[in-house]
């Protein structure tokens, strides 16, 4: 979606940064927590994990995943609540954390084929990722840990909250969406 934008024409150092932004981004906003007026936590891990390939293209945003999943593995606290630790993986977290590369590629996948209407796509794009993210999640951790809470019921649970998640993530692609192409239009462009 902007990648194209950003990251064509752009020299090694440019890529890097980006990089090293994504991960930025990632490592020091996912343990963040905030609450909906009814006190259910909402983390920021699933927007974060779809944003950024949506900005980057898919192949860096994957890298960018990975490395995050990878970090959190070895003991940074940047998982949901400032959680780290290989266990994540294998307990009733597993299934979030393991769907995330996988939404990573779908959504950036997705964003980078987008022509047309692309804030409204790529809100969409975010919601789509996580939704597969959620479900993915809650399959992994109803498998492991025996809930008696209808699935319907926490979806309606946690659903204000990824829905507010999506909203933010769609005024992120529409400001930066206006930016890239106020600027693009601004930057005179040199013939031979």
């Amino acid at each position: 979606m902007f990648e194209h934008l950003i990251l064509d024409r752009a020299k090694p150092w440019a890529i890097t940064l980006c990089l090293i932004l994504g991960l930025g981004i990632l490592f020091s906003l996912s343990p963040m927590q905030l609450s909906t007026a009814d006190g259910i936590p909402i983390t920021l891990q699933s927007l974060l994990v779809v944003l950024v390939p949506i900005l980057l293209g898919w192949k860096l945003g994957l890298t960018v995943v990975i490395l995050y999943l990878v970090a959190g593995g070895l003991g940074l606290p940047v998982f949901a609540y400032g959680t780290s630790g290989w266990e994540r993986f294998t307990g009733s977290t597993g299934g979030f954390l393991l769907a995330f590369p996988l939404a990573a590629v779908l959504v950036g996948w997705a964003a980078e084929r987008i022509q047309n209407q692309r804030a409204l796509m790529g809100t969409l794009c975010i919601l789509a990722g996580q939704v597969l993210i959620l479900a993915l999640g809650l399959l992994w951790q109803r498998s492991i840990v025996p809930i008696a809470e209808p699935v319907w019921e926490t979806l309606a649970r946690l659903g204000p909250g990824l829905l507010m998640k999506t909203a933010f993530g769609g005024l992120v692609v529409v400001t930066l969406s206006r930016i890239i192409e106020r600027n693009s239009k601004e930057t005179p462009t040199i013939e031979s």
